[in-house]
């Protein structure tokens, strides 16, 4: 007879394993060619710099790179009024101005086919074009790196496409490692960007620094959490038939749609909560809300409706005074919140129960310190792990599932 407090207790032991291999990845970020982040972010300066002319930035990726880059962009669009980013959903011919326009490619592997189209479209319209890779030897790499208004930043992270079969495998599958660093990188590469928009061009990049260690400390308290509420959530989560439906919105959201991804390389029946294929809820289904403070009314509207169909609730927040955790303990739900833990000096960020009438009008949401979306990225890739471990699915049955 199998010991499921036994399974559990292993559960347990990957979840934090996974974590800690994830705040190795973000100390990795450290050890870059600092000039090379510097000259990145120098760049990016020249071109984000106060101009009147409308400019546009392309964000090029796929899956859940694009994810990660996507972050950024919204970043972009929030601090700079006449500075427009568009995605693989807009032709570059249609926004190209001749010394206005910018591409950031991010591509693991280099060899993802639609991502080195619109690399091609940018460098035939003599565009500027930036690349993130983890494989030199990738096509996007020798199209980038052999352009003359091309740069490329190499980081040295595990990719779906690596055959090595070390531990990672297990406790970061399917590039894991590589969309992390990206979404780190980029958020704290801003926060450099913002410095020396201010004059302060320190080489050594000190802001840049400060604010992954500052990531990775946090992301390191993930590990800390309740073994035994961890465990509660875990037996709440995986054993289920029912259908999985993740939402979020902004940031956060987008770090959802990465998490909903993984639940499909997990064979799961899994949803984006605003896809037009997204069905009602119904009873057996879990409704998965990642929203920081809790009060976000896409949120709170989609517990109430979850909750009124008999659809469980299992959200990942960082308030756990918000209203929908008040919520959520009228209904005698309190174990199935799971509150990601942030430094003290970050929890003011996230207290209180007020709420807006929706996030596009928060000047709160559009402003706020990324702290979350990078804890909510460690733990729910950690979460992944678990799943991927409770179920028996080895990271060559998840690369089956992805597309």
């Amino acid at each position: 007879m199998v010991d499921s407090c036994a399974i559990m207790s292993g559960l347990i032991k990957t979840f934090q394993e996974a974590t800690l291999l994830q705040c190795g990845f973000l100390e990795k970020l450290l050890d870059l060619d600092m000039a090379s982040v510097a000259a990145f972010s120098d760049s990016m300066v020249e071109f984000l710099g106060p101009l009147p002319d409308n400019r546009f930035v392309y964000g090029i990726a796929a899956g859940r790179s694009a994810l990660s880059l996507y972050s950024f962009l919204q970043l972009i669009q929030n601090h700079f009024d006449n500075v427009f980013p568009f995605t693989l959903e807009d032709p570059v011919q249609r926004h190209y101005r001749k010394g206005k326009n910018l591409g950031i490619a991010i591509s693991g592997s280099g060899e993802t086919l639609a991502v080195n189209k619109y690399i091609d479209d940018i460098i035939s319209l003599g565009g500027e074009i930036k690349l993130i890779t983890a494989n030199e030897k990738g096509t996007a790499f020798k199209m980038v790196s052999e352009y003359e208004r091309g740069s490329v930043l190499v980081f040295k992270a595990r990719t779906k496409e690596s055959t090595d079969k070390d531990t990672r495998s297990r406790l970061s599958p399917m590039g894991t490692e590589f969309e992390l660093q990206v979404l780190a990188f980029l958020n704290a590469l801003f926060a450099d960007i913002q410095s020396r928009l201010k004059g302060v061009c320190d080489p050594g990049c000190p802001q840049y620094r400060s604010t992954i260690n500052d990531f990775e400390e946090n992301a390191r308290l993930i590990s800390q959490m309740d073994p035994e509420h961890l465990d509660h959530w875990f037996n709440r989560l995986l054993p289920r038939s029912g259908r999985y439906i993740i939402g979020g919105v902004g940031r956060s959201g987008l770090v959802a749609r990465a998490f909903e991804m993984r639940f499909t390389h997990l064979n799961k029946s899994s949803y984006w909560e605003r896809d037009f294929n997204t069905p009602s809820f119904q009873i057996g289904d879990v409704y998965i809300p990642i929203t920081g403070i809790g009060n976000t009314y896409e949120a709170l509207e989609g517990t109430v409706t979850a909750l009124s169909k008999g659809a469980d609730v299992m959200p990942i927040t960082a308030n756990p005074s918000s209203r929908q955790v008040v919520m959520l303990k009228k209904h005698g739900r309190e174990k199935d919140i799971a509150v990601i833990p942030v430094k003290p000096e970050y929890r003011e960020l996230f207290m209180g129960d007020t709420s807006s009438t929706t996030w596009l009008m928060s000047e709160y949401t559009k402003f706020r310190y990324p702290i979350f979306e990078i804890n909510a990225s460690v733990f729910t890739n950690s979460v992944v792990a678990v799943g991927a471990e409770f179920l028996g699915i080895l990271e060559t049955g998840m690369r089956r599932m992805h597309v």
